[in-house]
């Protein structure tokens, strides 16, 4: 998948790719976990043979530059399942085929199945300075060992490798039964270009989203900068989760995102971000045409323009409408006409652009009941309408924030027809929302809706909780 391009794949797409090396064909998958730079935070990484150019394949070799002594970390979460670091030399495996391979090296066995491996580090490193331990736990960007040399290298770097199955050779750490290295897998990487390390390329080790564990009821994350959505996404993916909602917006020209997943069952969708109006349009109809139906649409602000973020399920429904990029008369000239053929607004997304607003809506032929959509209110319009629609016994069941003029405003859809424990909230910080949003799902509520909007160069947030 890529990781990015601000470019989100369909969640059931995984490609393989063909690898050729020493005269031998492997098809290689890609890993089913997503992994971080095995590095410290801060180190610049340079690639010099990833899985196309590694013999053999499927195998990464890199190393840190810049000077001092490089610190090699777990790639993501996981237990130690080997630890050899005894040996101190550096041998020449061409010119001694027969020698001993002896090396130093770590394994790590993750809840997917997958193991990574990390090689060459110096002696005594991983058990003496690291203090590692054969079935201690270890969190993604634990400490496991200092960049060495050790063993069949031909200088200073670290191999690293996921293997899948098949045991491990006491002598150089090798996986068992790999011949064409059918037990390697071609490693998916959070926050670099293309989500796949590439030879000659260099990266900034950093920490990223870290594995999502399966069996929540929701796994919801706010304020996600832009380059680390993808990889969140890949991590609750891998987890068995499916996209629920997103929202995009930006504080300061930097863009973050929303998001909300909820457990996958038999749920079959797709979801793409980051997309301009003609690509948004393009694949909204290759997947309709594929039997798909949107699910949310989102549009907000990104560093080269409007953006768009959707969500496809392939399910039944009632029909539907939906249009993207409209001006405010057009949006309500549609929405009048939409009404009156019994079409009711399941979401309605702002944008403010050259200080005009822009739409983006989705409808449903549904029975909604009393409802009300408002598009352009401030905090205090809103908080009005809030409470006139609480009266009239209509419960807010979407909202979407933005920044028009340099003042925040709401889009808010209420309808009758929702009932039951929900509530609703605006106007706070990362860590209110945080707080909140703890109180509202150990009540047992589910987060239906939360949107960012920029104030005074902090962001703020507004949520609808409900069960």
């Amino acid at each position: 998948m890529p990781s990015h391009r601000n470019l989100q794949s369909p969640v059931l797409l995984l490609a393989g790719c063909a690898l050729l090396a020493s005269g031998h064909a492997a098809a290689l998958d890609p890993s089913k976990g997503v992994y971080r730079i095995p590095y410290a935070d801060g180190t610049q990484v340079k690639v010099t043979n990833d899985h196309l150019k590694h013999d053999p394949p499927g195998r990464i070799d890199m190393r840190g530059t810049g000077g001092g002594t490089y610190k090699i970390v777990a790639a993501a979460d996981g237990i130690v399942r080997h630890v050899v670091d005894g040996f101190s030399e550096r041998i020449d495996c061409k010119a001694n085929p027969d020698k001993p391979k002896n090396n130093n090296y770590v394994w790590i066995e993750h809840a997917n199945g997958e193991r990574t491996k990390y090689t060459h580090m110096k002696q005594g490193s991983s058990s003496g300075k690291a203090k590692l331990k054969v079935g201690q736990f270890v969190k993604a960007g634990t400490y496991l060992g200092d960049e060495g040399d050790v063993g069949c290298a031909s200088g200073r770097h670290l191999h690293f490798e996921i293997g899948n199955g098949g045991g491990i050779k006491t002598v150089g750490g090798f996986l068992t039964d790999n011949a064409g290295s059918k037990r390697n897998r071609i490693p998916r990487v959070c926050g670099i270009a293309g989500g796949r390390y590439a030879s000659g390329q260099s990266y900034t080790a950093r920490k990223v989203p870290g594995t999502i564990k399966p069996g929540a009821k929701e796994v919801a994350r706010h304020g996600v900068p832009s380059r680390d959505y993808q990889c969140l996404f890949d991590q609750a993916i891998a987890a068995g989760y499916a996209l629920e909602w997103i929202d995009g917006f930006d504080v300061g020209g930097a863009v973050y995102y929303n998001a909300v997943f909820r457990p996958k069952g038999n749920t079959v969708s797709a979801a793409f971000h980051g997309l301009t109006g003609a690509q948004y349009q393009q694949r909204f109809n290759a997947f309709k045409n594929k039997g798909y139906r949107p699910h949310q649409v989102e549009s907000y602000n990104g560093k080269q323009g409007v953006r768009y973020a959707v969500i496809f399920r392939k399910q039944a429904g009632p029909a539907y409408s939906a249009y993207h990029g409209l001006s405010a008369a057009d949006h309500q000239q549609r929405m009048d006409t939409l009404s009156k053929q019994g079409f009711r607004p399941r979401n309605v997304s702002v944008v403010s652009v050259g200080g005009q607003r822009r739409y983006t809506a989705l409808y449903d032929k549904a029975d909604i009941g009393g409802w009300q959509a408002k598009s352009a209110l401030t905090a205090t319009q809103y908080q009005q309408a809030f409470n006139d629609n609480a009266q009239k016994k209509r419960q807010l069941v979407y909202l979407n924030a933005y920044v028009h003029g340099g003042q925040p405003y709401f889009s808010a859809i209420w309808s009758s027809k929702a009932n039951g424990p929900y509530k609703a909230r605006h106007g706070l910080t990362g860590g209110q929302y945080q707080s909140e949003w703890q109180g509202a799902t150990g009540a047992g509520l589910l987060t239906r809706d939360v949107t960012g909007y920029g104030v005074g160069g902090s962001a703020r947030y507004a949520a609808i909780w409900s069960k």
